[in-house]
């Protein structure tokens, strides 16, 4: 397996739909992290235009183990926060875990 980057940016207005499919969207990362591939994931605060965090985010990052970018795809696109409409793009990308 290898690392994947899975990089996703919100709609405007996300906080209800956050708030909806937050529980499940959790749930899944934690099924990840008990099989040992999760390697990190959070959200991105929402910033101004001075870049300083403001209330509410502006997307996600997952750095999990796939076996294949197809996979990795194939996961982010069944997140509960698309099925919410949370996220209004999603890019998958390998990733390189050196330190």
């Amino acid at each position: 397996m290898d690392y994947f980057a899975i990089v996703c940016f919100d709609v405007a207005e996300s906080a209800d739909g956050r708030a909806k499919a937050g529980e499940e969207h959790r749930q899944r990362l934690r099924d990840l992290e008990a099989e040992g591939r999760l390697l990190t994931a959070g959200p991105l605060p929402r910033t101004d235009a001075y870049g300083r965090i403001t209330e509410g985010y502006q997307g996600s990052i997952i750095i999990a183990a796939f076996d294949s970018l197809e996979s990795a795809r194939q996961w982010a696109k069944v997140d509960p926060y698309n099925a919410e409409g949370v996220y209004m793009e999603t890019a998958v990308y390998p990733y390189k875990k050196v330190f």
